[in-house]
């Protein structure tokens, strides 16, 4: 009888601590700390569901200028609608990124009077489509303008030498639609906005060397023949290990 009395204290005794506990300063701080880590947890799932892709990639027989520098297998299985992985919805959120700087930085420049046009589609071409972030007039020249944000690591190795090799094929193909003899690339590093500009010409050699490699790939995909995995010597990083269509391409090798 004293030992089923005595467990009988020791239980009242706990329940006295635990309401002691809950009525305390440290349980809601504890309680708004879980319940707070719950609630974030439900709004970053809701977000990473608006930046999830959802569309399949719309059948087209062109490409966009954009492409210019991305892997010729990649572009084949784009255009095919070929499985791929999901994009991640972290990727979204940068390119959603990418578009704020541009807003930020046209409004600068339609404020200083120098836009001429933005958002110009290319006129109409079988073989690419693609629309030029501007043309702006300085010192009684047109210039087409392409604005890029980078990551601040590659923006102090390489930005502040030369442009990515890709965006001054891009800018070739917009001077050439356009028939303006310069460009220019803003670049601003995403780290802390420094900014970085760089005066191209027209290269018609590089043009010419564009549109026949273009031409050459509209042919294949055209037939379904799948072009040769790329040589990655000039990779800065082998972007293979990074795309959506990795296992695709794998099995299709």
């Amino acid at each position: 009888m004293h030992r089923l009395w005595k467990a009988r204290k020791m239980r009242c005794l706990r329940w006295k601590g635990i309401l002691a506990f809950i009525k305390s300063s440290e349980f809601k701080k504890l309680y708004l700390f879980f319940y707070g880590y719950i609630y974030f947890c439900m709004l970053v799932e809701k977000i990473d569901e608006f930046y999830r892709e959802r569309e399949p990639d719309k059948k087209r027989d062109y490409f966009y200028v954009s492409e210019v520098g991305d892997c010729p297998r990649k572009i084949f299985f784009k255009i095919k609608n070929a499985p791929k992985e999901p994009m991640e919805p972290r990727v979204n959120r940068i390119f959603h990124n990418g578009d704020h700087v541009h807003i930020r930085l046209m409004s600068v420049l339609y404020s200083l009077g120098l836009v001429t046009a933005s958002e110009i589609e290319i006129p109409p071409d079988k073989l690419f489509h693609g629309r030029a972030d501007a043309i702006v007039h300085i010192n009684k020249e047109n210039y087409v303008l392409e604005i890029k944000s980078m990551n601040p690591f590659i923006f102090e190795k390489r930005a502040m030498s030369k442009p990515d090799i890709n965006h001054i094929m891009q800018l070739q193909l917009y001077m050439h639609y356009f028939n303006i003899s310069k460009g220019i690339i803003l670049v601003e590093s995403k780290g802390n906005q420094e900014l970085k500009e760089f005066i191209i010409q027209k290269d018609e050699k590089m043009i010419d060397d564009i549109l026949s490699k273009f031409t050459e790939l509209k042919e294949k995909i055209d037939n379904n023949e799948l072009p040769p995995v790329p040589d990655k010597t000039g990779w800065d990083f082998d972007k293979c290990l990074y795309c959506v269509y990795r296992k695709t391409c794998r099995k299709a090798r």
